[in-house]
């Protein structure tokens, strides 16, 4: 038989259970080489690009623009002009018999909740086994499908949990105070709930800042630790996004205000701020997310600058690994106070990329993460 390569609907995360194809970017007809983006898929976090894994002539649209296919469908195939069209065609009607026989997968891990000491419940999210596990805290007005495209790379040879801090998601709406020394309190009670001793702690945004105080706080639980784009090291921030984010009721003014978030705008579908809509939209979110606003974020500055605990915890803590990654284009929080990390931190600026790295750059990303935790015990 001849070679003939199928592009299937791509599974990006955990979570990921159909995408819709927005735009063929490549004819029919055209050859493509490995890397070249061939499509548009937009998911209910994101809107991304799929790229060729092999060479070939994209011979069919096997779907078109606008419908929606479970992850693993057939979307379109790559074959050399050599193969005849009736080849393509037998291929595309055995890889729909195969899809029907196939129908009973493995379901994917679902979510579970967390009850801590205090009753209050978080919702997380455990994929792996063995290992240091790694923890995973998402950014304000996010939950743990911020790291969809993460989670499972890192749970090759790992435990990894990720979790919905306090005020969203769907975890408990209970908040003191809001400020990054209760949310790390939450997220110890969580590791201790969890079992976890020590783990590696990975934080993006507002849970960067979190796993950055409790890192100061209980430097003896931390095994790496790997933060993206933090909340936490300078006073600027954008002082209108969380008041903006905070207002929005309408999902054409959330998908706009999410939008900052990124480099490119268009990366943030409708179904994604539809998601997040709900979010907010639960009882006492709202009250959650303003006193936490409130408290991180007072008058449009940062309310906890904490670069020179940093620095001596780095230079108290030798043993620990330490990562930063930064978007260059981050409208959000300026990537600035990377050039005032010590020499030992790995330090990484992205470019073409904003205030979220995780889903802008996943696979740079994963590989940064994945080199971050390698060979740490």
């Amino acid at each position: 038989m001849m070679q003939i390569t199928a592009i299937s609907m791509p599974t990006w995360g955990l979570t990921m259970e159909e995408g819709t194809l927005v735009e063929w970017l490549v004819p029919e007809g055209a050859r493509v080489a490995p890397g070249m983006e061939l499509a548009e898929i937009e998911t209910t976090k994101v809107t991304n690009m799929l790229e060729a894994q092999e060479a070939g002539v994209l011979r069919r649209h096997v779907v078109a623009e606008g419908e929606t296919r479970t992850c693993g469908a057939l979307i379109g195939v790559l074959a050399d002009e050599t193969v005849p069209d009736a080849e393509v065609d037998a291929f595309i009607a055995r890889f729909a018999e195969s899809a029907a026989g196939d129908a009973a997968l493995a379901p994917a891990p679902e979510p579970r909740q967390l009850d801590l000491p205090d009753g209050r419940r978080l919702r997380y999210l455990r994929v792996g086994e063995g290992g240091t596990a790694a923890l995973l805290v998402h950014g304000f007005g996010g939950d743990l499908d911020a790291w969809q495209l993460i989670q499972a790379r890192l749970a090759v040879d790992r435990a990894v949990y990720a979790i919905d801090l306090p005020g969203h998601g769907e975890s408990t709406k209970e908040i003191r105070t809001g400020d990054l020394a209760e949310l790390a309190e939450t997220v110890g009670q969580a590791m201790d709930a969890l079992g976890l001793e020590r783990a590696h702690l990975v934080g993006h945004s507002l849970g960067a800042g979190t796993m950055l105080q409790l890192a100061l706080t209980h430097p003896g639980r931390v095994a790496s630790l790997a933060l993206i784009a933090p909340v936490g090291l300078a006073e600027a921030i954008d002082p209108t996004f969380p008041t903006e984010f905070l207002a929005a009721t309408k999902t054409r003014d959330l998908q706009r205000c999410l939008g900052r978030l990124f480099a490119d705008p268009a990366m943030v579908g409708r179904e994604f701020a539809d998601r997040v809509a709900r979010n907010k939209r639960l009882d006492g979110a709202e009250t959650a997310l303003s006193k936490i606003v409130a408290a991180c974020f007072p008058d449009g500055r940062q309310h906890a600058v904490l670069l020179p605990a940093f620095a001596s915890w780095i230079a108290e803590n030798p043993a620990i690994p330490v990562t930063v990654i930064w978007g260059e284009e981050d409208a959000i929080l300026s990537p600035d106070p990377l050039g005032q990390l010590p020499a030992s931190v790995v330090a990484l600026l992205l470019p073409g990329v904003g205030h979220m790295p995780q889903l802008e750059a996943a696979k740079e990303v994963n590989a940064i993460l994945c080199a971050h935790v390698g060979g740490v015990a």
